[in-house]
């Protein structure tokens, strides 16, 4: 099976592929947003992206999808490699998944994003947050995994 001919989703759910279809065709998303995603992910990320820590990792077309349905990320999608090259620290999460914590400069803002990574190296998704939420996730107790020795 290729990328493009996934198995239908357990309970009739749609593929990431179709709700972006759908968001497009309800005018809730740009075609030229899902098309300008598809060009970098086909120019830059589809042998992965990697983080500071020399992990290399991976982003199917349909991990594309899933994470560009944030209009905070379809309107800039380069955040998606901004996130990953920019993480700070990694920590245990649940399952084998991994939560990398990363901030950069966009701009004259810091932006910070909690990423969601497999135990295989994907992507799982991505999550632009404030600082009140990036302060949460430095109160959690989750096992260090990685940390940049020093931070931006």
């Amino acid at each position: 099976m290729t990328q493009r001919e996934l198995p239908p989703i357990a309970g009739g759910a749609e593929s990431p592929r179709e709700r972006i279809e759908r968001l497009v065709a309800e005018g809730k998303m740009p075609r030229a947003a899902v098309e300008r995603a598809e060009q970098l992910w086909h120019e830059r990320w589809q042998r992965g992206i990697q983080m500071p820590n020399g992990e290399v990792v991976q982003v199917t077309l349909d991990d594309l999808y899933h994470v560009i349905v944030d209009d905070r990320i379809w309107r800039h999608p380069e955040r998606i490699e901004a996130a990953l090259a920019n993480v700070f620290e990694i920590r245990a999460s649940y399952s084998s998944r991994r939560l990398a914590l990363s901030r950069w400069n966009e701009g004259e803002t810091i932006q910070l994003a909690a990423v969601v990574l497999t135990g295989e190296s994907r992507l799982w998704s991505i999550h632009l947050i404030d600082e009140k939420r990036f302060q949460r996730y430095n109160r959690q107790r989750s096992e260090v995994l990685w940390r940049q020795s020093e931070q931006p």
